[in-house]
């Protein structure tokens, strides 16, 4: 898909409350200095989600599913006051096929400028224009302060996704919460231990992972709407991150370690006082033996971090290894998923059981 034209701002400028005015248009690269200033300010500009010119490139202009659409608003003196930018996605489905969809991710409204209806004026211009860019849904995982704003412009609560743990050390854990050697924030890539990283990966198993991902997928639990697993994808989203290095374990034929029978992906994190690693996805050669069991053994070993957090849809064989392997669920502790349909799909989004994700496709980047 190619990247959205440049458009000129029109005139003349929308009303805002109170007299002044403001314009929207059509976001495009050029808006990217001010765009960042704007998401700098509004967003703050820590961690994962760090606004480096490189991190917003990979992310809205690198995405193997297209070019990020988005509008922005501008005051008549040329100062960007609210930007709306949504990220493409693709998702399939064994009977309904493939759709294309978008990711509500970046918002932002300068703060001299709140509370005048700028965040709605900007999603209605989006909802106007999806549809012509071929766009069926919208889906996002909002926060408890966004997500009345979301309910009222029409997005529907799909699903309170559970999260689900493994403590691999659990005396450490206890320590740490009474404030003992409790982790800073750079202390959050020793969680991998030795595993490598995806270019170090791909260096000696990319000419077999098409195919091991390619059975892993074939061989699973097809259970619902799933951002499709290529291998274009996945080096984009874990081996190119600009700000976060994953990790990739790795299960080899224990008679010949040449042969790659499984792998997951892993971020590092820190959680509060703990050391967290995300089990973002895995993927295994087959899915009728042990293949699963030992990957999850495996990475159990290496881990440095205090516990091992998951999300895998409920009727998936990723979910039954996680309770075979001795997850348990996060009390408190749900991710809030919302759709918004632009138009009549089957099967129908705002069901949870039509769904098939995992953390990785859930995580904000």
């Amino acid at each position: 898909m190619s990247a959205v034209a440049e458009a000129p701002r029109p005139t003349p400028a929308e009303a805002m409350p109170g007299g002044a005015g403001y314009a929207i248009r059509l976001y495009g690269q050029g808006d990217i200095p001010a765009v960042l200033e704007l998401a700098r300010a509004s967003l703050g500009n820590q961690g994962a989600v760090r606004k480096s010119e490189e991190f917003w490139r990979w992310k809205h202009h690198a995405n193997p599913f297209g070019a990020s659409l988005g509008v922005c608003a501008w005051t008549p003196e040329a100062q960007l006051i609210g930007l709306r930018i949504l990220l493409r996605w693709e998702l399939t489905h064994p009977q309904a096929g493939a759709i294309v969809a978008v990711r509500a991710v970046d918002t932002a409204t300068h703060a001299d400028y709140r509370r005048l209806g700028i965040f709605s004026a900007l999603t209605q211009r989006m909802l106007t224009d999806l549809p012509g860019h071929g766009v069926s849904a919208i889906f996002n995982t909002p926060n408890a302060q966004s997500l009345p704003g979301y309910l009222k412009l029409g997005w529907q609560v799909a699903a309170e996704w559970p999260l689900y743990l493994y403590p691999l050390r659990p005396w450490r854990m206890v320590c740490r919460a009474a404030g003992i050697g409790a982790p800073g924030r750079e202390d959050a890539s020793t969680g991998l231990g030795e595993m490598r990283s995806w270019s170090r990966f791909w260096e000696e198993f990319g000419e077999q992972t098409p195919g091991l991902v390619a059975a892993s997928e074939q061989g699973r639990t097809v259970c619902g709407w799933r951002t499709p697993r290529t291998v274009e994808y996945l080096t984009w989203r874990y081996g190119r991150h600009p700000s976060v290095q994953y990790g990739v374990h790795v299960l080899v034929d224990a008679r010949d370690p040449a042969r790659l029978r499984g792998f997951a992906l892993l971020r590092p994190n820190v959680r509060g006082h703990w050391q967290e690693l995300v089990l973002a996805d895995l993927f295994v050669a087959a899915w009728n033996g042990d293949m699963a069991q030992r990957l999850l053994k495996g990475l159990h070993r290496t881990a440095q971090a205090d516990y091992v957090i998951a999300h895998f849809a409920e009727a998936s064989l990723e979910r039954a290894w996680l309770g075979r392997m001795g997850y348990w669920r996060v009390p408190k502790r749900r991710l809030i998923f919302v759709v918004r349909p632009l138009q009549e799909i089957t099967p129908a989004l705002a069901e949870a059981r039509n769904w098939d994700l995992a953390l990785g496709d859930l995580e904000l980047f």
